[in-house]
């Protein structure tokens, strides 16, 4: 298979899988889901907004959803998520805050917005194409681009909000997340409880870390917690202290029925998913450069893939074998092709 048709389906099976997660979610669209894990918008949101440049729709249906639910987005956390990440993202993000500044009150997205723009640094009028189609050719430059979108450098046509999200469906385990945070609000307790409903226990430092807040911030919730004597504490190894919870306790609460009758949703780290996924994206366009062996192309795929298959395979879910190491370049590529398409593609 050509180089070319490989980077469409993986590209294809990506924004199909981002459909299905945003539609689960409220976003006006014919996906369904039936996946079994709980969502996770922060970072689903930072690589959306890397995938949707070759799929207008889903972008602009993206900013429809957060006009009408924005106020669940974690700032704090999409911010310490944005770290390391490219220029472009960042500037992705602050032309999206920029826009919901203008659409919505909320004050946490002007911030954002000033984080993400370099500050002193001029924009061109015209700014670079934000879209593009899926072959690489980029769209139209606009005469009259979005204001929001320029003023981080990104031409297009300006956003028209029809307003057709619904409110996030808070009544499956795919969206366990949201009713957390309706609970306990959004931040770092609702994030700290769905770890530890997923997990056995967890030391602050690894609870940190899975879900992409500090450890301070994460050690202060798990204090104010176990101060209510439902989260609960114990020494495991060389003394450290884990917190944990009863879990059917809280799952007969949560879920309002009985423990034998919840199917408890999956745990993901979908912040080192989406990266692995992110990397992967950049090598097949990098394919097209000259000097990049089939071998170095390869090994770079398989760096990223043994993320993905990582994430997924400590899940519990049922997957499709990663492709071996052994496997000659030309090969790899065909089995890293039909497991993308197995795995994302619904």
């Amino acid at each position: 298979m050509s180089q070319k048709s490989f980077r469409e389906i993986f590209l294809d099976s990506i924004l199909n899988f981002l459909w299905r997660q945003w539609s689960a979610l409220g976003v006006l669209g014919e996906a369904q889901t039936k996946d079994p894990w709980a969502l996770d918008p922060e970072p689903m949101l930072l690589f959306t907004l890397e995938m949707g440049r070759y799929e207008p729709r889903l972008f602009d249906e993206l900013l429809d959803w957060l006009v009408v639910n924005g106020s669940w987005m974690d700032i704090q956390r999409m911010r310490r998520i944005m770290r390391g990440k490219e220029e472009t993202v960042k500037r992705l993000v602050g032309a999206i805050a920029t826009f919901l500044t203008q659409e919505t009150n909320e004050r946490k997205w002007g911030n954002l917005a000033k984080l993400c723009k370099t500050s002193g640094q001029e924009t061109p009028y015209r700014g670079e194409p934000l879209f593009y189609d899926k072959d690489g050719t980029h769209h139209p430059i606009s005469d009259k681009p979005d204001p929001s979108f320029i003023s981080c450098g990104f031409n297009r046509p300006q956003v028209k909000i029809r307003r057709m999200s619904r409110e996030v469906p808070i009544t499956s385990q795919s969206t366990i997340r949201f009713l957390l945070r309706s609970l306990f609000g959004v931040g770092s307790r609702a994030e700290c409880l769905f770890y530890l409903l997923t997990h056995e226990g967890g030391h602050p430092a690894e609870v940190a870390k899975a879900v992409g807040i500090s450890v301070r911030g994460t050690q202060d919730a798990l204090i104010d917690l176990s101060r209510s004597g439902l989260v609960l504490t114990r020494i495991k190894g060389k003394r450290k202290i884990e917190y944990w919870l009863s879990q059917e306790r809280w799952w007969e609460f949560l879920s309002k029925g009985s423990i034998t009758e919840i199917k408890k949703p999956l745990w993901i780290d979908w912040i080192a998913l989406y990266s692995a996924l992110s990397q992967i994206w950049s090598v097949l366009n990098e394919v097209s450069r000259e000097g990049i062996s089939d071998y170095m192309r390869s090994s770079k795929l398989r760096d990223a893939l043994e993320v993905v298959g990582s994430e997924f395979t400590r899940s519990g879910l049922d997957i499709p074998s990663i492709p071996g190491k052994n496997l000659r370049p030309q090969e790899y590529e065909k089995a890293f092709e039909s497991f993308i398409a197995r795995v994302f593609g619904g």
